[in-house]
């Protein structure tokens, strides 16, 4: 159960980022950064005419796979940066037989005809784990068809609040690492090694909490309560994806920290685009409390969300099937139903308050076990269901648990329906037979 629940609570929807990279530039030059003639070296991304080629890996592996490709025409970049560090490995074709000692390498974010960035560097020719010092290129301007590209002399490139910073390049000679994965046109070998580079980008920017992207961790309403786990959804919350490791639960990972009302509230899971966490039980009820998300000390803009006296949510995956176990323990599926006047085990989150207080972030003990302080009832296809116990699963932060009698039902696939403290949860299916 431990698993399917994990699963469920970090789901994670795609985020935008505020700034893509979405062309590249390399050439051969002199010490000084100026550009090569006849016979230069001069490779590209889709935007600015793509032959002789770049093709990128993700990471620093020289056998991963080509993102860009498999050809020219293809081998444009639409790479989002979200606050972080980003590493690519460059393959490039040796498309003719001279021989330079430097190279500078272009930028160009968000679809822009200019580079925002432009770093040279001496051509690597002593070892895989030597890294050549690189520098702003010095200015120069090539005249690609229709864009004329020019230094910008600088490794940092702004865009709003956000902070691009080139920390490091590298283009080392063919016979360095060995590698034949592409041709001047494609991806495929033909027994020419290709030059191997490598460039980091590192990527600052201010958390930004999504629009109404303060939401309960189960049923994603905008609504929670005081224990309950919830969900922030926006770009650049962390700078790292990481799950809390230990118990009781940190109120900072990775230099992300959280608060909700003003109480710092314990991590789950960070990374950029989610956050899983819980309310502080010591979060007041109230009609909206402002969330701030801080990361390495930069907050974000508050986003308010609703804080109830209970807030029930049922756990769902799949089509909005509820997170229930049969009476032999399995999860109950279409193919899984349980049967009619069993006894199942539904879970959920927003219990509230409880009989048996429970420290914020720590797990809920079995002796004496914790019940919110409203009254609990459920219902399956509208029609009662006796609730045996209703209250948090023991060894979980947060985690609420309903032991409930299926109805008297014929076979199908019904909505359930738990109240806790007069507020009901989403509806999540179950299956009878």
């Amino acid at each position: 159960m431990r698993h399917l629940f994990l699963a469920t609570l970090l789901a994670i929807p795609s985020a935008h980022a505020a700034v893509k990279l979405t062309a590249l530039t390399i050439s051969s030059t002199d010490a000084n950064g100026k550009i090569q003639g006849v016979g230069a070296h001069r490779f590209k991304t889709a935007q600015h005419g793509g032959h002789p080629a770049i093709f990128l890996i993700k990471g620093s592996d020289t056998a991963g796979a080509i993102i860009n490709g498999p050809n020219t025409a293809k081998n444009g970049i639409d790479i989002p940066l979200t606050a972080g560090t980003h590493t690519y490995t460059i393959l490039a074709e040796k498309s003719n037989s001279y021989s330079w000692s430097n190279y500078a390498i272009q930028f160009f974010f968000d679809l822009s005809n200019n580079p925002q960035i432009s770093a040279l560097a001496p051509l690597n020719t002593t070892s895989t784990l030597f890294f050549p010092p690189f520098e702003a290129n010095k200015e120069f301007v090539e005249n690609l068809p229709g864009y004329p590209v020019k230094t910008t002399g600088t490794l940092v490139y702004k865009s709003g609040a956000v902070d691009v910073k080139l920390t490091a390049f590298q283009f080392s000679q063919p016979e360095l690492y060995g590698v034949d994965r592409v041709t001047s046109h494609e991806v495929r070998s033909d027994r020419v090694l290709d030059f191997v580079g490598e460039f980091t980008l590192e990527v600052t920017a201010p958390p930004e909490i999504a629009a109404g992207g303060v939401v309960n961790g189960a049923s994603f309403t905008p609504k929670v309560a005081p224990g309950a786990l919830f969900s922030i959804f926006g770009s650049s919350l962390a700078l790292t994806t990481q799950s809390a490791a230990a118990l009781p639960l940190a109120t900072n990972l990775g230099g992300t920290s959280v608060t909700i009302g003003g109480k710092p509230a314990p991590l789950v899971f960070v990374s950029p685009s989610q956050i899983n966490a819980q309310v502080p039980y010591e979060t007041a009820e109230a009609q909206t409390v402002p969330v701030v998300v801080t990361v390495n000390g930069v907050a974000s803009a508050p986003v308010n969300v609703a804080v109830m006296a209970a807030a029930p949510g049922i756990f769902q995956f799949g089509q909005k099937r509820a997170v229930v176990q049969n009476a032999d323990y399995t999860v109950n599926d279409t193919g899984n139903p349980a049967a009619a006047n069993s006894y199942v085990i539904a879970y959920l989150t927003g219990a509230g308050r409880l009989d048996n207080a429970v420290a914020s972030g720590g797990a809920a003990g079995a002796e004496p076990l914790s019940r919110p302080r409203g009254p609990v009832t459920a219902a399956i296809a509208d029609m009662p269901a006796d609730v045996a116990f209703g209250g948090l699963t023991p060894g979980f932060v947060g985690l609420m648990q309903v032991n409930l009698k299926v109805p008297n039902l014929p076979a199908g696939t019904y909505p359930l329906v738990v109240t806790v403290n007069g507020e009901k949860s989403n509806a999540a299916m179950v299956t009878v037979q």
